[in-house]
């Protein structure tokens, strides 16, 4: 929206808003910042705020809203979790330096995935901005936490590139994700709609182009057909030519101050260098910042950890309860950290558990040590409650946005390290050692904060005292005048009638002449010579020397200075502490390492969790496991189970079982208690002897995709799909009642065929936990050499199931999913209905034959056909499922002389004889 003949302040506002489009503008007035045009449409709107204008008397009214600057953050915070873009735009010279409009310039950007500031941050979880590029089959991409410095990147090639570096995406779960503008129909695939707005460009002016930069809350990749499954990110779209791999090369190398990024790992790496680069140039471009806290890039190949996808992460219910309820995910349950950083690092390492035997090893040895020893882990602890987020703080104080306070809270956990150090001294660990040398005490850092900072500092640095007395001399001047003004003047007063000897002589102060020594016109004559006439009332005069001129400048001008002295000594001070930022940042890791390890052991002694053992080999042994989260917040006593899989004998584990016997109970303990193995936990177990797994898949429970027109079976036979075509020899593999959202036939068929195809594929072979209410699959067991049937007990008393949730092998003969009806509370006529219809299909073992409408003789020709085959075939116990005596009439039936009357005149006899 344009107007004519704008006023200076508007024009000023429409260049700023041209050299940021795609952003919110905050633009700075005074004590608010203030939106215009469609940014105040939007922002009225989605703050709930009142939109008024600006200029109401012309024909051209300006759409305008504001918030208070001092409560602006919450505000920001709220357009950011939305989607939006925010550029802040401040006063960068003062108005009373200068009689024209003053001078403003944006000074940050902030976007989804570069937030510093606490209100956009939740402590215990990172916030990753991501990058992702390819040229041809080779993908690059890139992982930055802006708040932390933490940098990653990596690449991938082949066919299936694309899939192993989605799997990253889903792993770091991106608040953001850059691409080349030229990928724009890739990532819009499969997308849904939401605002639009342009392309972000990284030089003020420079075209955007034609590319959209999409404020959506989901990514989908065309190329992946495996995997479908969506994150929330919002995708931002860059112009081709800020992704030159020479230019995103050159800017790694002057972040890191390095002519070559060979020590990096990535000199080969075309793909990486692109992602990295503009993932580190967007947010620099946003920060209106170095950035110098991002010291360092891990390059790691892709997947080098235990893949668990989104479907996974979601089925386990890992991070959150599939019910939303809070304190019911496994996180929660194990997450005894007690600082952010150490709850990030527990968090990261659940989500990407290591698939390295020493790393495994030397984390569970580590909280052996600390599991240990009572007293030495609660001390341990105890200290950790005093360590603030040094992550986020080093951060924040390299990207000038540091507050007093946060010097402060660095000293303050600097000056834990020393006792923590003297605890780690006695460990056995040797990573706990490892630890113990990477926690540099900084006492330099700390002792240079504390003689600068106040004990109690204000929030902000403009609220003053930030600065300790006796720090700077000038400084403690200034505020002695600006303090003592009062004392001041009266002493002065009185100084000035004692040399005069005029005893009602006045100092007085007004914003015209400022302060003045005032006279009565009878006491004029003994005014001292020094004395300079300012003005002459009727029955006084008054007066200035130049002892009272230079105290006037100094009082005046006190305040003003005291802030521009703090601000200047603390900008000093945040510089300073800012060189030592590799070191803040190692003991900052070292602590949140330190804080993982001992929250993975304090869990284990309330949870009474057990050390287990690792091997290279394929066994997964647990004896008299747990689904640590059910134990907890289920009523009755929990029943342990045990379990035994290998790639050889024991591969295929067919699970048969009541309805609420514990089936999906016993999968989802077994995964659980292996990904805790392999982030570096004890185990909710007696006993457990563990291989090194590369990925866990699950298929369990049902939903629907409507939005992308997809049914439950669909949604399904996609995550089937999906493990089919990736699972490994590694992987453990958990199905739970493949086939059952078709056709009573087609499901058994798929889940048969499944089955085979993990036991026999000989790339594909898998552990694999299936848990079925198909009862012909326990025939499985006898067919392959591989697969072995398990069943989750119960028995009935007094007509009523009793469920035992043991697992013994076997199979099942029930699945007593009436009685679990009856517990669900159908109406009793409805039950009873059931139990009858039951009985004459298990009587009857009948194969109902739906819509008589369309069968002919040709019709009972094939059924007749299929009821022989299905006799005739070695599998006969699975499919021939009609009464005996119904198929021998099919068989003995002329077909050649039934008319299609009488063919369907005897399906009707057949079927209520069936029936």
């Amino acid at each position: 929206m344009t107007i004519n003949n704008p006023t200076p302040m508007l024009k000023q506002y429409q260049e700023l808003k041209q050299q940021h489009p795609g952003t919110l503008l905050f633009f700075r007035l005074g004590d608010f910042y203030e939106l215009f045009f469609e940014d105040a449409v939007t922002g009225a709107r989605e703050l709930q705020i009142t939109l008024t204008a600006r200029h109401k008397e012309r024909g051209d009214p300006v759409p305008m809203c504001g918030v208070p600057h001092h409560s602006a953050a919450s505000y920001i915070a709220r357009l950011v979790r939305k989607g939006y873009r925010v550029a802040i735009c401040e006063q960068t010279e003062e108005a009373s330096k200068t009689k024209k409009l003053v001078r403003r310039e944006v000074v940050r950007v902030v976007t989804p995935g570069t937030p510093i500031d606490p209100q956009l941050l939740e402590p215990r979880e990172s916030v990753f901005l991501a990058a992702v590029c390819a040229t041809g089959d080779v993908v690059g991409a890139s992982f930055l936490d802006i708040s932390t410095g933490e940098f990653r990147a990596t690449q991938a090639t082949g066919r299936e590139a694309w899939n192993r570096i989605r799997a990253d995406l889903e792993s770091y779960a991106p608040r953001e994700l850059l691409f080349p503008a030229s990928l724009a129909p890739l990532m819009k695939s499969g997308l849904n709609d939401k605002p639009q707005t342009e392309t972000l460009p990284l030089t003020p002016g420079k075209d955007s182009g034609n590319a959209e930069s999409l404020m959506v809350n989901k990514f989908e990749s065309a190329s992946v057909s495996h995997n479908p499954r969506l994150f929330e990110a919002v995708l931002t779209a860059i112009d081709d030519w800020l992704w030159q791999a020479e230019d995103c090369a050159a800017v790694l190398r002057e972040q890191f101050g390095v002519r070559v990024l060979d020590g990096y790992g990535i000199a080969s790496k075309s793909e990486a260098i692109r992602a990295a680069g503009a993932c580190l140039r967007y947010a620099h471009e946003t920060q209106r910042a170095a950035a110098a806290h991002v010291t360092d890039l891990i390059y790691f190949e892709p997947q080098d950890h235990l893949v668990l996808d989104s479907i996974t992460v979601r089925n386990l219910e890992l991070v959150e309860s599939l019910g939303g309820t809070s304190g019911r995910s496994l996180l929660e349950l194990i997450d005894e950290t007690v600082t952010g950083m150490g709850a990030r690092l527990l968090r990261s390492w659940l989500l990407r558990p290591s698939i390295k035997r020493a790393e495994v090893e030397a984390r569970l040895a580590a909280v052996s040590d600390i599991y240990s020893e009572q007293m030495k882990r609660d001390r341990l602890r105890t200290l950790l409650k005093e360590v603030s987020d040094l992550e986020r703080l080093t951060g924040r104080i390299n990207l000038g946005s540091a507050t007093p306070r946060d010097l402060n809270a660095v000293a303050r956990s600097l000056a834990q390290v020393p006792a923590i150090r003297e605890i780690l001294a006695t460990t056995t660990s040797s990573l706990l050692q490892v630890l113990y040398d990477s926690t540099d005490e900084l006492a330099d850092v700390r002792e240079l904060i504390a003689n600068a900072i106040a004990d109690e500092p204000p929030a902000k640095l403009s609220d003053g005292d930030t600065i300790r007395a006796g720090y700077a001399t000038e400084l403690d001047e200034l505020r002695s005048i600006s303090r003592n003004a009062k004392q001041t003047i009266a002493s002065l007063e009185a100084s000035e009638r004692a040399r005069s000897g005029i005893s009602n002589l006045r100092i007085r102060y007004n914003n015209v002449f400022g302060y003045y020594i005032e006279v009565s016109r009878a006491n004029s004559a003994r005014v001292p010579a020094d004395y300079e006439r300012r003005q002459t009332l009727a029955n006084a005069e008054r007066f200035t020397t130049p002892e009272l001129k230079d105290w006037e400048k100094k009082v005046l001008g006190a305040d003003e200075r005291i802030v521009q002295i703090e601000t200047e000594l603390f900008n000093e001070l945040c510089r300073e502490v800012a060189s030592h930022t590799k070191r803040l940042q190692a003991t900052a890791r070292a602590l949140a390492a330190i804080d993982a390890l001992a929250a993975l052991a304090e869990a284990a002694v309330r949870r009474r969790f057990v050390r287990p053992t690792m091997h290279d080999g394929d066994e997964i042994e647990i004896i008299q496991g747990r689904h640590p989260v059910i134990e907890i917040f289920n009523d009755e006593p929990f029943v342990p189970n045990s379990i035994y899989l290998n790639n050889s004998t024991d591969r295929l584990l067919i699970i048969t079982g009541p309805n609420m016997g514990g089936k999906s109970t016993v999968l989802r303990q077994t995964a659980i208690i292996a990904i805790l193995a392999q982030m570096g936990g004890f185990v909710p177990a007696e006993r457990a002897r563990l291989p090194l797994l590369d990925r866990v898949w699950t298929r369990v429970g049902a939903s629907d995709d409507l939005t992308r027109g997809r049914s439950t079976f669909m949604v399904e036979m996609t995550e089937t799909a999906a493990i089919l075509h990736s699972v490994t020899p590694h992987s453990l593999v958990l199905l739970d009642e493949i086939g059952r959202g078709t056709a009573t036939f087609d499901g058994l068929s798929i889940a048969w065929a499944v089955a085979e195809y993990l036991h026999d594929s000989p790339e594909h072979t898998a552990k694999t936990l299936f848990a079925t209410h198909y009862h012909e699959l326990t025939e499985l067991a006898e067919r392959l050499p591989g697969a072995q049937n398990y069943q989750i007990t119960a028995t009935e008393r007094e007509g009523e199931v009793v469920f035992l949730h043991r697992l013994e092998r076997g199979r099942a003969s029930k699945s007593y999913g009436i009685e679990v009806a009856r517990l669900a509370g159908l109406p009793p006529a409805v039950l009873a209905n059931a139990r009858e219809v039951l009985a004459r299909l298990e009587r009857y073992e009948l194969e109902v034959f739906a819509d008589d409408e369309q069968f002919g003789s040709a019709a009972l020709e094939k059924a007749a056909a299929l009821a022989g085959r299905r006799k005739a075939a070695a599998q006969a116990s699975l499919f021939d499922l009609v009464n005996q005596r119904v198929v021998d009439e099919l068989r003995d039936l002329d077909l050649a002389h039934l008319s299609p009357e009488e063919a369907k005149a005897l399906l009707h006899k057949l079927r209520e004889r069936i029936l």
